[in-house]
């Protein structure tokens, strides 16, 4: 267990001064790209803003001792806040009185700030209106956070989580209308928010993916299916649920000891539980490389129920092209057909169906496989990302030192 006493409460690191004002982003916490996928999209936009010619530093809105105390090895936490310094950065801020302190002595040193998340814009955007008011602002929507939480209300008819997706409406509408350029992470959502908010300046930022090595071991090689998503998001847990009782039953009727593979962090009792139940679920918890996973299991699933934006771990599996079959929601936002590039379905026979099929027909299992790491190359390849990321800079004014 981490001690809080080990890190002051409140830190600023200075690495060597850059030749231009830096890009600020702020999030949460530092990233933990291992860990979930809206931290492995961030490192890898702190990385194409570097590449697009921009110094960067960061701002964890949560102290130090708190991020590290989530971590269940110190070392293992001063390992992520080491690559992250290795980027390198030019400051690290952890905690709001750190930053607000730093600010209000320096308000010229940015020369843009990216806020990822909703609740981080309402955290920052007053420190930041009161001492740099001139420095643009760009607010990254990661997804849609009310309508996932609709969704969720609507599916569990739960009214207290109703009411908070009318709170986080509130929220990030007025986070998109106090900054100088929101980005939602499809074309979609882009839509769906203008149609909500039709003054606000937005573009789109999706998601993006190393492709460096795009080996893919055929389907002989590989056995079982595989599950990956973060715990601590309940539309993972829900969608695990919905799978082992409602559709891995009818999976195993016709293949009897076909291996269930849940990866993740903090999963739940009840999700633990179905390991002890059966000897096919293996509920691994965090797995820090999931390179053998991916390489080794024959179908991925993404059975979710509700949800918002881009899905991360679809988007990943489809890069390793690795199969998918997924919800009509998990495709969101990614221009997917069924039976061409992944497999879609809300219902759980024709889920199972769909699975049984991939596990089973080698041609089937081949051509999608194929077409999917295809169209993940196409839309969502870091080699993209710099480009990108100064077209983003640029509108609002920051010009990268390429540029200069």
């Amino acid at each position: 267990m981490f001690h809080h006493f080990l890190f002051p409460p409140h830190t600023e690191v200075l690495q060597q001064p850059f030749s231009s004002r830096p890009i600020l982003f702020i999030a949460p916490n530092i990233p933990f790209p291992d860990r979930g996928g809206t931290d492995y999209r961030l490192l890898h936009l702190l990385k194409g803003t570097l590449k697009a010619g921009y110094a960067i530093s960061f701002f964890s809105l949560y102290e130090r001792d708190l991020l590290a105390g989530r971590i269940e090895k110190t070392s293992t936490f001063l390992q992520y806040e080491t690559s992250l310094k290795e980027l390198p950065l030019s400051h690290l801020f952890y905690g709001i009185r750190a930053f607000r302190t730093f600010l209000k002595s320096n308000p010229d040193t940015f020369s843009a700030i990216f806020i990822a998340w909703p609740k981080s814009v309402q955290a920052t955007l007053p420190t930041i209106k009161r001492y740099a008011p001139s420095v643009p602002v760009i607010y990254d929507m990661c997804d849609y956070h009310a309508r996932r939480l609709r969704r969720e209300g609507e599916l569990h008819s739960d009214p207290r989580i109703l009411a908070r997706a009318k709170e986080f409406q509130v929220i990030e509408s007025e986070a998109a209308r106090s900054t100088n350029l929101t980005l939602a992470i499809s074309a979609e959502e882009k839509e769906l928010f203008l149609s909500d908010n039709p003054s606000v300046n937005i573009d789109v930022l999706g998601n993006f993916f190393d492709f460096k090595d795009q080996s893919v071991p055929g389907p002989e090689e590989r056995t079982g299916i595989l599950f990956v998503g973060s715990f601590v998001h309940p539309p993972n847990r829900d969608g695990v649920l919905w799978f082992v009782r409602e559709i891995y039953p009818l999976i195993k009727q016709k293949l009897p000891c076909i291996p269930f593979h849940v990866v993740g962090i903090d999963p739940p009792s009840e999700i633990r539980e179905f390991s002890y139940k059966d000897p096919d679920i293996h509920v691994h918890g965090w797995v820090p490389d999931l390179s053998g996973l991916f390489r080794s299991t024959r179908v991925f699933v993404a059975p979710l129920r509700y949800g918002a934006g881009v899905k991360g771990k679809v988007g990943l599996a489809m890069s390793k092209g690795l199969p998918v079959v997924t919800t009509s929601i998990g495709a969101e936002g990614m221009d997917l057909t069924s039976e061409t590039n992944c497999e879609i379905s809300d219902s759980p026979e024709d889920f199972a169906r769909k699975t049984i099929r991939l596990l089973s027909d080698t041609e089937h299992w081949c051509r999608i496989s194929d077409q999917a790491q295809r169209h993940a190359l196409k839309n969502s390849s870091t080699d993209d990302l710099p480009e990108k990321m100064r077209q983003i800079f640029e509108t609002v004014g920051a010009v990268s030192s390429q540029r200069h």
